[in-house]
């Protein structure tokens, strides 16, 4: 039996995997698993509606306000938090303890608190994983796929999602990484820059590849197209369904129970340089260079 912990129970992500892990009429999908509580830090907005949906949703019993509270007995982790600056700091010593540990997106709040990640997992024998439930939906995992077989032939693309520019979770941040993780699963981690227009709307923004760019609209509905060299134009919008998260807890149940990772290092962080560098450059109105460093 695993026991995991979710931090972060502003969340409406919290809700949907405690109540996935405890069900309120007890039939588990995974029975191996044991929801032993969560936490809501009570200085974050929103947490008292969080707890309450939670309570309501599922068999939960434990709500903390300590979040070093599961420290002891947590055999792993999901850190829920709406802003992704209050992540490393939640799961820091879960990962000194050496367990699993999930991060929702987005995974940090910049680019040095990601790599800070990866050094403090690396150090403790610690495995990350989480990210975008977007990279996991069928539309995203098609073109992926699509992506690889016309490898050559790609002459640029279009990608768009939903942002929320104003909120108390970070802003831009906050939903930033849905968007980009869409970008860099179907047509590569490799970004070389990027240049970036924030308008009254939303966002958007120019990637570019060696060979061609990528197009983006954070401010919209999911969607994602495709253009080759033989003018062919491959196109899909989509909604979430109601179970759209299953996918990605499913991917850290196996890394729960396999130990070993769901994603190499460069996946894991990719998002964060490109958020980190899009946000510069609709602040400066400069291209931006995006450099992954080798890990």
């Amino acid at each position: 039996m695993k026991k995991i912990a979710i931090l972060g129970s502003e969340n409406s992500h919290c809700m949907l995997f405690a109540s996935t892990f405890a069900p309120k009429d007890g039939k588990k999908l995974f029975e191996d698993i044991e929801l032993l509580g969560v936490y809501g830090d009570p200085n974050e907005p929103g947490v008292a509606e969080g707890n309450e949906g939670v309570a309501k949703n599922s068999a939960c019993k434990v709500f903390a306000d300590d979040k070093d509270a599961f420290l002891e007995e947590a055999d792993a982790i999901m850190v829920t938090a709406r802003n992704g600056s209050n992540h490393l700091k939640y799961a820091r010593n879960y990962i000194k303890k050496g367990i699993p540990v999930w991060m929702d997106k987005p995974v940090t709040g910049s680019v040095s608190e990601v790599m800070e990640l990866l050094e403090l997992a690396d150090k403790h024998g610690a495995i990350i994983s989480g990210g975008s439930s977007l990279e996991y939906t069928p539309t995203v995992k098609k073109f992926a796929q699509i992506a690889q077989e016309k490898k050559g032939e790609i002459i640029g693309g279009h990608v768009t999602a939903q942002i929320s520019m104003v909120n108390p979770y970070g802003n831009f941040w906050f939903y930033a990484q849905h968007l980009v993780s869409m970008v860099v699963t179907v047509f590569g981690m490799d970004v070389k820059s990027v240049c970036a227009i924030k308008t009254e709307t939303g966002v958007h923004a120019i990637y570019k590849y060696d060979g061609f760019e990528v197009s983006a609209f954070f401010g919209t509905g999911f969607s994602v197209s495709l253009y080759t060299s033989s003018h062919e134009l491959i196109s899909e919008a989509f909604d979430l369904t109601s179970d759209f998260y299953m996918p990605e807890v499913e991917s850290f149940y196996n890394v729960m129970k396999t130990g070993k990772p769901d994603k190499t290092k460069k996946e894991y962080i990719t998002p964060i340089y490109v958020i980190e560098a899009t946000v510069k450059a609709y602040e400066s109105g400069k291209e931006i260079a995006i450099e992954i460093p080798k890990i």
